[in-house]
């Protein structure tokens, strides 16, 4: 038989073989073959809705962006990473909430709020926060570039930032559609609000003793096992867990200039300063990598505090120390003064393209006003004070100087603005204008610093290889181990800046297990980690030190009440008396039952409000046991303030305490209610990183 007819007569086999090399042939061509059968590109999943890995990093890198225009520096990305995460995971509960409710944003509600007549505050305040006057003028800019003057590049710029602006606003809009609907879920009706009032409305004067159960000591207290346990039953709900936690305790060491380093930096820094005043300009620094020079020319009032108090006093070519904060020297050097004209209030104004420039300011020489000559001027403002000593203002400097004031120009160097014309109101009279060199050392620690702290940090972990070693040892050593908690949702431990590597370790290791020492990103810290305890079920469980210190507390004061409470009642008649059988002094207080604080009671003393609320005038009431005492107390005034029941400021006090505006804290919880939330940052980023 022909190999062509055994081919046909097999066409399934054949069609596999072929299959399989074709799948072996991908394999080999691609560098991560493991991406085709995973999905990679998801970080978290809500009630089954994907989150995308790249609307998530441009969120983050939107966020850094962000929070560096702030001044935030070195930012920790995987702090910003949790972050943006946690945004999206609630603003994803949210959507799928409107989307049940049916909530829309129609183009006719999204165009009247982004260039209404009236904008929306909350546009126009994001707008005005890039530094332009309106949202009409940021639409103009990104859709009708010729108008404004605009470069094609710089519009591309401004349509992200419309999109974006756009999209916010919409998820502004349901948010805001969908308050005023739950807004209206919890109101007071008239029994509500009749019962706030009732509750509030009387306030009741006690003379009180009061016996604090700290009085007794605990080791007369013993709480057993069985007794944690059963009160863990009955309390289980509070420590409910959604994803598995890893009980960890960790050592961090920050890697800091030693005295010896110090010392140095301070030996370095006092020739710098000799060598200053002896040589002109910084040439005594110039060549020294340690010194960072940045050369200052500014007014007192622009100079940063430590310049500012030394610069008058500093004579040409003296040198000196005028801060050490946070292991950095900053040496002043005073190169010279001059005199110039600083502050300038100008009008400004944009020419569209295509009009005529001379004309327009004609027209404007001549008194016309920018705002009524309509689509010839893209854009305008007046009374704008600039400095003529800011760097960005180098181009026009010249020109604002030595213009006539009051009369309109087009500037020969407009700083690449199209159509600008300026109008100089008034100038301020020269000041004394500082050349300073500012000359900044960092104290950085040693090569010997680190590899000590190092060696200290690792020997220590050789010595203490289990968890309850590297707790217990770690005083002794000089050491603190802090408790802290890591899920797979952590990118970092107990949110130590670049400590994700540690976190990652924690989600792999086996209780009891110790790490060895991590490094940050920046070199600034030693970490080592040890995993305590893993909780993998849906509870934490009552063996966990905080949990079990909470019911163990409970217990042992239920148990000191009770034996106060037998050892004190019936032995008085009155609240002298039974402050004499306690040996505590005996007091007053005023107590409203809707307050949630009682002076010289600890915040929420249920049991007392309840006891006051319902108690008659006179009457001797206890003991009573509370949180952390045991009291009697006789109410001997009750105050009905005189204020007549108002329903309306009754339900409005009430909604804001009781009603939907005390629940808007706890919305993403009430969205998430069962609802599955996937979140695989953590081995998002390993996966990734492999």
């Amino acid at each position: 038989m022909s190999t062509l007819e055994q081919i046909r007569q097999r066409p399934i086999l054949i069609i596999s073989i072929l299959g399989v090399a074709l799948l072996l042939f991908i394999l080999t061509a691609i560098d991560r073959p493991g991406e085709l059968f995973t999905d990679n590109h998801t970080v978290a999943k809500v009630d089954g809705e994907k989150i995308d890995y790249m609307e998530f990093q441009k969120r983050v890198e939107a966020q850094q962006e962000q929070m560096q225009q702030r001044g935030y520096n070195n930012i920790d990305a995987a702090q910003v990473q949790e972050y943006v995460l946690q945004q999206m995971i609630s603003e994803t509960l949210m959507n799928k909430e409107f989307e049940r409710l049916g909530l829309v944003v129609t183009d006719n509600e999204l165009s009247k709020a982004m260039l209404g007549e009236t904008p929306h505050p909350y546009v126009n305040q994001m707008v005005q926060s890039m530094g332009i006057p309106s949202a009409q003028m940021l639409y103009d800019a990104a859709y009708n570039p010729t108008k404004s003057g605009i470069d094609p590049q710089q519009a591309a710029q401004f349509q992200q930032a419309w999109l974006a602006l756009e999209k916010d606003t919409e998820q502004m809009l349901l948010q805001q559609k969908f308050m005023s609907q739950f807004m209206g879920t919890l109101t007071a009706n008239k029994l509500d609000a009749k019962a706030l009032f009732d509750d509030n409305a009387t306030t009741s004067t006690i003379a009180y003793a009061k016996k604090d159960l700290s009085s007794l000591a605990d080791d007369d207290f013993q709480v057993t096992d069985d007794e944690i346990n059963n009160l863990y039953k009955e309390e289980k709900n509070r420590y409910r867990i959604r994803e598995e936690q890893r009980m960890v305790n960790y050592i961090a060491v920050d890697i800091t200039p030693s005295t010896d380093d110090l010392a140095a930096a301070q030996k370095d820094v006092e020739d710098a300063v000799m060598g200053l005043r002896l040589n002109p300009g910084t040439d005594a620094v110039s060549g020294n990598s340690l010194f960072y020079v940045n050369r200052v020319s500014a007014p007192l009032s622009s100079l940063a505090p430590a310049l500012k108090k030394v610069a008058p006093t500093m004579a040409v070519d003296s040198a000196a120390v005028v801060s050490f904060i946070d292991n950095r020297y900053t040496i002043a050097k005073m190169l010279g003064t001059t005199t110039s004209i600083d502050s300038v209030l100008v009008d400004l104004a944009f020419i569209n393209e295509n009009v005529d420039a001379d004309s327009i300011i004609s027209r404007l020489n001549t008194g016309a006003k920018a705002l009524d000559l309509g689509d010839a001027i893209a854009q305008s403002q007046d009374s704008i004070w600039v400095s003529l000593l800011d760097p960005a203002m180098g181009a026009l400097k010249d020109e604002l100087a030595e213009a006539a004031t009051g009369t309109y120009f087009a500037p020969a160097n407009n700083n690449g603005q199209k159509g600008m014309t300026l109008r100089v109101r008034s100038r301020k009279a020269p000041v004394t204008v500082y050349d300073i060199a500012e000359i900044t050392y960092d104290v950085a620690p040693s090569t010997t610093t680190v590899q000590n702290l190092n060696n200290a940090l690792r020997n220590y972990l050789a010595a203490n290889t289990t968890a309850d070693k590297f707790i217990s040892e770690a005083t002794k050593a000089g050491y603190t181990a802090t408790e802290a908690v890591v899920t797979p949702s952590s990118l970092s431990v107990n949110n130590v800046p670049d400590s994700r590597g540690a976190a990652k370790w924690a989600l792999g290791a086996k209780k009891g297990q110790v790490s060895g020492v991590f490094t940050d990103d920046r070199d600034a810290r030693l970490l080592a980690v040890a995993v305590t305890d893993i909780y993998d079920g849906n509870f934490i469980p009552a063996t966990n030190n905080d949990v079990r210190t909470y019911l163990t507390n409970k217990i042992r004061n239920q148990k000191k009440a009770e034996k106060l409470i037998a050892d004190y009642k019936g032995k008085a008649t009155d609240v002298a008396g039974y402050a004499a059988a306690m040996q505590v002094k005996a007091d007053t207080t005023q107590v409203t039952f809707g307050q949630p604080y009682v002076r010289n009671f600890p915040m929420f003393e249920s049991a007392l409000l309840a006891n006051v609320a319902v108690a008659k005038k006179g009457e001797l009431v206890g003991p009573v046991a509370l949180n952390g005492s045991v009291v009697v107390f006789t109410v001997t005034e009750e105050n009905n303030q005189g204020r007549e029941f108002d329903f309306e400021n009754d339900a409005m006090v009430f909604n804001q305490r009781e009603g939907a505006a005390s629940f808007q804290r706890t919305l993403p919880e009430v969205f998430l209610g069962n609802k599955k939330i996937d979140n695989r940052i953590q081995k998002f980023y390993s996966d990734r990183q492999q």
